[in-house]
């Protein structure tokens, strides 16, 4: 779920959410934010597939893009299988009441503070001989404010990562462990940049 009124940078990261997560709701009430070209065809085949909605706000004023997000959670729990984990992106604390609601009713739920200030990511250098997980880790650095909170969106992350060697994926995931460049307990995923920066450059 994506605060778009709160977090209009949050935009740019569209394509990594895509692939880290199985549903991506934006909801906004008035937003002058733009995409570029060479994006369209890709999201409105996300948009068919049902795995992006874009919900605007028909009335505008205070906190709209806020109550929309809270409806649209309520709706997702009834509709999404309980093991789905609901990660909201939003620098409004307000919105920590949908997070303890989803948990109040069995579900796993967290708020996503989207780093306001732009910030330079240096992105390692790959070769043409990178091992799946060196590209893999080189994906977490140049994503590193946007990494799967959960094993199981992990997981999806790295199967979208390797869709044409689908044998490669199971590998890298057990290979993030056991390099402690991962760590999972209770579902959460916990990162070390520093294992993750080594890795990137095999």
């Amino acid at each position: 779920m994506i605060d778009l009124e709160n977090c209009p940078n949050q935009l740019h990261q569209l394509p990594s959410d895509l692939a880290n997560y199985s549903r991506v709701v934006i909801c906004y009430a008035q937003s002058i934010s733009k995409v570029p070209l060479n994006w369209l065809i890709p999201l409105s085949t996300a948009i068919a597939a049902n795995k992006l909605k874009i919900q605007k706000m028909e009335r505008g004023g205070k906190n709209s893009a806020d109550f929309g997000i809270l409806f649209l959670c309520g709706a997702l729990m009834h509709e999404l299988p309980q093991e789905t984990h609901f990660a909201i992106v939003s620098n409004d604390s307000d919105l920590d009441h949908a997070v303890h609601l989803l948990k109040s009713h069995g579900r796993s739920s967290e708020r996503i503070g989207n780093v306001t200030t732009e910030t330079i990511t240096v992105k390692p250098a790959l070769s043409d001989s990178s091992t799946p997980l060196a590209i893999y880790c080189a994906h977490l650095i140049t994503y590193s404010k946007n990494r799967p909170a959960k094993a199981d969106t992990l997981r999806n992350s790295i199967k979208n990562k390797f869709k044409h060697n689908p044998a490669e994926s199971d590998k890298v995931y057990n290979l993030l462990l056991s390099n402690g460049a991962v760590k999972v307990s209770d579902n959460k995923v916990t990162y070390s940049d520093k294992k993750i920066g080594e890795l990137a450059k095999h």
